[in-house]
């Protein structure tokens, strides 16, 4: 984690990386422009089969989330977004982001006396490039920039939240089974090991480009307090801008700032957001794209299902769940690496990303960097570069074909 944060009572890559993010607008839980889907459930959904209480509770997550705060919420001093869903917009509220000058923030860090630091004392880490000065002229703070002494920079664009819910259910020992399996491309997954202060246990990792979050609520608070810099039982410190004090009546708002529990709205919209639905009828180009997709062996870490364990809720429970993706960390090479660490993620390891949904994202890879899959996929490096070769290999027509397969997921 980037802050500290305190004990609450509260009980989102390899051989292809690619996915993006996005906060704002979107379909309701009752409307949406999207039909051709695998099971009916059209992107932006709740998951089918919800009882009562927990399609309530998706709504008003669902409202809450596109919610846009005001200082009177506790927004600011500094932040980069006024709602989830300014960012996570793309097909649905929920998804990736559509507007690179939004959905994409800065991270920084760098060594102090040899050890990695997250630079807080200087802003990090993650800059927040807009304050409530925009509001109010005379307001006394502005945005954060870059300082100089951040020795790695890196642009993070925003990941699409669907089927997050899944992904939390599936079992810790699947994930943990695919650890360093061997491989005769040299791939080897490592998951991440996170503290939860909210359970007290250290937990594999699953959202976040690095995999640095382990639960969806951490995951909501992180965003909260990173974004639009609103504090939560979780996360109790403010933000200090360029890592200055915040003179005394600046801030007004009381800590916790999250008196309404938005967080834990936002944790209920996430868990029951449905996934992407793969499109069919598949057609013989996607049939040929996904064969030349596993020949070319991008399914070494892009692993096309998972299921969920028992759970208490029918529609997470013992589910498959078609991400493709891992959730493990890669080396990805020197040309994607940031230098960022996180937890024990290093500098060059990235999660894999999932890639259902992928026809509803603009940009790929973290930094947004990627206009199109060909750009995305030749970007690849360190373990994924086999498997790359591989694809580069493949006629034009062959590329297409794995392309239109992938669209359809």
């Amino acid at each position: 984690m980037n802050r500290i944060y305190l004990l609450a009572g509260f009980s989102l890559p390899a051989v292809l990386l690619l996915a993006v993010a996005g906060c704002g607008g979107g379909s309701s839980a009752t409307t949406s422009s999207s039909t051709q889907t695998r099971n009916d459930v059209a992107i932006g959904q709740p998951l089918p089969g919800l009882p009562s209480e927990a399609l309530s509770a998706f709504i008003e997550g669902q409202n809450s989330f596109r919610k846009t705060e005001a200082a009177a919420d506790g927004l600011g001093p500094v932040f980069n977004g006024t709602s989830c869903g300014e960012c996570h917009r793309q097909g649905a509220l929920g998804g990736a982001g559509d507007n690179l000058n939004v959905a994409r923030v800065t991270r920084i860090g760098g060594f102090i006396q040899g050890a990695y630091s997250d630079l807080v004392s200087s802003g990090g880490a993650v800059i927040q490039a807009r304050s409530l000065k925009e509001f109010d002229p005379t307001y006394p703070i502005a945005g954060e920039v870059v300082p100089p002494n951040a020795q790695f920079v890196s642009h993070r664009i925003t990941t699409p939240l669907f089927g997050l819910g899944l992904i939390l259910a599936i079992p810790e020992s699947t994930l943990l089974a695919r650890e360093n399996m061997a491989d005769s491309d040299g791939v080897k997954g490592m998951a991440n090991r996170i503290y939860n202060p909210e359970t007290g246990k250290t937990e594999i990792g699953r959202f976040g480009w690095k995999a640095q979050h382990s639960s969806i609520h951490l995951f909501a608070g992180d965003a909260y307090l990173n974004e639009m810099g609103i504090t939560s039982a979780s996360f109790l410190a403010e933000n200090l801008p360029q890592g200055k004090t915040i003179p005394i009546g600046v801030d007004a708002v009381a800590d916790p700032e999250d008196s309404d529990g938005d967080i834990a709205k936002f944790t209920s919209f996430l868990t029951y957001l449905a996934p992407p639905s793969s499109l069919r009828p598949m057609t013989a180009q996607m049939k040929r794209g996904s064969e030349l997709f596993e020949t070319a062996r991008c399914t070494s870490c892009h692993v096309p299902e998972m299921s969920t364990g028992p759970n208490s809720i029918a529609a997470l429970s013992n589910r498959p769940v078609r991400l493709y993706s891992d959730l493990l960390l890669h080396s990805m090479g020197s040309s994607l690496a940031d230098g960022i660490q996180q937890e024990i993620a290093k500098g060059d390891q990235f999660r894999t990303a999932p890639l259902w949904g992928l026809r509803y994202r603009k940009f790929y890879l973290h930094d947004g960097r990627a206009g199109s899959l060909i750009e995305a996929v030749l970007s690849h490096a360190g373990e994924a570069a086999p498997a790359r070769s591989r694809f580069s290999r493949l006629s034009p027509a062959q590329q297409a074909d794995v392309f239109a397969f992938l669209n359809s997921l």
